[in-house]
């Protein structure tokens, strides 16, 4: 998955996992160009990927920072997200 994100996804400009010690939970980190990238990869992760991520994982939350937009929230509505507006800080 991740090298099909890495090469067929220009606007995925972060896309890591981190599993903890015991390989019990994983976070996956994913950071978009704009709104067109996440629904660029949820094309590519959902025709390629969902059956089988879905038979290893369990989403238990999802929290989504910035304005995706409404087409986003639509496309992200199954998995109940919390979104989090900017409020303030710096990046470098």
């Amino acid at each position: 998955m991740v090298e099909a994100a890495r090469s067929r996804e220009p606007g995925t400009l972060n896309y890591e996992w981190n599993v903890s010690d015991d390989g019990t939970a994983c976070h996956i980190y994913v950071r978009y160009r704009d709104p067109a990238a996440v629904i660029a990869h949820m094309a590519v992760f959902g025709t390629r990927f969902t059956a089988r991520f879905m038979a290893l994982a369990k989403i238990t939350r999802m929290v989504v920072y910035g304005a995706p937009g409404a087409e986003v929230k639509q496309a992200l509505a199954p998995y109940s997200p919390v979104y989090l507006a900017p409020f303030g800080g710096f990046k470098r």
